[in-house]
């Protein structure tokens, strides 16, 4: 989490609204790197389901003791 000041200028001062302008970009830019963290993690889901669904498709027959079998 990103650090809050511990007390704020008094109202209406430029250093107040510039203190509270920063937070308000930090925790936007927070708040993107989240989605983006998200959407990354469902990209990568996917990709691992993708992958398992090929494996399980490509499984080849082969002959062992006069049964086919899967491997």
């Amino acid at each position: 989490m990103l650090p809050m000041p511990t007390s704020l200028p008094a109202p209406a001062t430029e250093e107040r609204m510039r203190l509270l302008s920063m937070d308000t970009i930090r925790w936007r830019a927070l708040e993107r790197l989240y989605e983006r963290r998200t959407a990354v993690d469902r990209l990568i889901q996917s990709l691992e389901d993708y992958e398992r669904s090929r494996e399980i498709r490509g499984a080849s027959i082969v002959e062992i003791s006069g049964r086919r079998k899967c491997s």
